[in-house]
């Protein structure tokens, strides 16, 4: 049995007793703000870990850890019970109190950061699909290593549940373009999850993520389903400097945003131009997700012929103030009137909310300069009326 005890500035301790802790842990004491002796409670050390909730308390805490540390008392087994990175720094209490559902999150973060240090790749299983990024990957390597979800698995249901029922489409045979397809997380979900009759078409340019692309595809099954190209879209063919988060290969652009990024030089070709030499016809095209870190504008506009013939059902990272200050936004705005878009769905707003709100397309110019409603990025559904 182990004994805890419950340092407690914000009352929430009694609720976690109740619905954290494993049967058997002993709670020897709830400390509260006004408590006396509450340095004579830590000091006499008989509990084997103490939980504090705090809101904005930490430098009263850091300096009483200062002050046990002067009197060589150790307070390695004290713990922030609000602070996930705490329990990763203690794994004996992660194994010791909490209930599994808690546990195996904690331990798959410690997992993660050991393979970091050790490893230049790391694997990842989320929902039954098998992933391999690199290991300096902090964001949708951790987030499917600790979460065990596919990264934008919501989104990516919502897109498919929203062309259905906008578009009605047909997904017996196909192309699921997945533009900007970094190592495949999104392609080889929806085809594996919705649309086992399609085929893949993915363009990356960034080398490193590019090379785990094309491993992820073989992992998951689908090397016989997928055209996977090296190349960046956009209006025109070209050669582009492209600046690498190392951190977040997600995040690679063509817009510099540090000048400490690694940068690569990159071909870019318009996607019209590829689908003419290799025959795809535009009604083959089922669907388009687009996430090209602010070059959006660029890859559609280079999409002309495509979207004439068959405005598929669109999903797209919307970067208005990327867009406006690139000099695209009233023609890239143009194209997606003219080929017949007409409303769009805010997609976190729809995910936060649970609303279908439609809006008109005009809105869009409402973003344009502005940043308060939609913030600097966001995902948006193009729907035709």
């Amino acid at each position: 049995m182990f004994k805890v005890v419950l340092w407690d500035y914000t009352g929430e301790s009694a609720y976690w007793a109740k619905n954290f802790f494993k049967d058997g842990v002993e709670i020897v004491r709830t400390l509260r703000p006004d408590d006396p002796d509450q340095a004579e409670v830590i000091m006499r050390g008989d509990w084997n870990f103490v939980l504090i909730f705090e809101n904005g308390q930490r430098e009263l805490f850091n300096e009483i850890f200062k002050t046990m540390r002067e009197m060589n008392f150790s307070a390695e087994n004290i713990i922030f019970a609000k602070d996930f990175d705490d329990w990763v720094r203690n794994p004996a209490a992660t194994y010791a109190l909490p209930k599994p559902q808690f546990c195996d999150q904690v331990l798959r973060q410690i997992n993660f950061f050991n393979h970091k240090r050790w490893h230049r790749y790391i694997a990842a299983d989320a929902e039954g699909f098998h992933y391999v990024g690199t290991s300096a990957d902090n964001f949708i390597m951790w987030y499917m290593s600790v979460k065990n979800k596919n990264w934008a698995a919501d989104e990516m249901k919502l897109f498919y549940e929203l062309s259905k029922k906008y578009y009605g489409v047909d997904d017996s045979t196909g192309y699921f373009l997945d533009l900007g397809a970094n190592i495949g997380t999104t392609g080889i979900y929806f085809l594996k999850k919705f649309t086992p009759n399609l085929k893949l078409l993915a363009f990356e340019p960034d080398a490193e993520n590019f090379k785990l692309l094309r491993v992820n595809t073989i992992l998951n099954d689908l090397e016989e389903r997928a055209t996977l190209i090296n190349c960046g879209l956009g209006e025109k063919f070209d050669e582009m400097t492209m600046y690498r988060d190392l951190h977040n290969p997600g995040n690679d652009s063509l817009f510099k945003l540090d000048d400490s990024q690694p940068t690569e030089t990159i071909k870019i070709i318009p996607l019209d131009a590829y689908l003419s030499e290799n025959k795809i016809a535009a009604e083959d095209v089922k669907y388009i997700w687009i996430d090209t870190e602010g070059f959006e504008a660029q890859v559609l506009l280079g999409a002309k012929n495509l979207l004439a013939k068959n405005p598929a059902p669109l999903f797209m990272e919307f970067n208005p103030m990327v867009w406006n200050k690139s000099g695209n936004f009233e023609k890239f705005f143009a194209l997606l009137q003219g080929v017949g878009y007409t409303h769009f769905i805010w997609v976190l707003e729809m995910i936060q909310s649970g609303k279908e709100i439609l809006h008109p397309l005009e809105k869009l110019f409402d973003w344009k300069n502005s940043t308060a409603d939609i913030g600097s990025q966001g995902d948006i559904f193009l729907i035709r009326r």
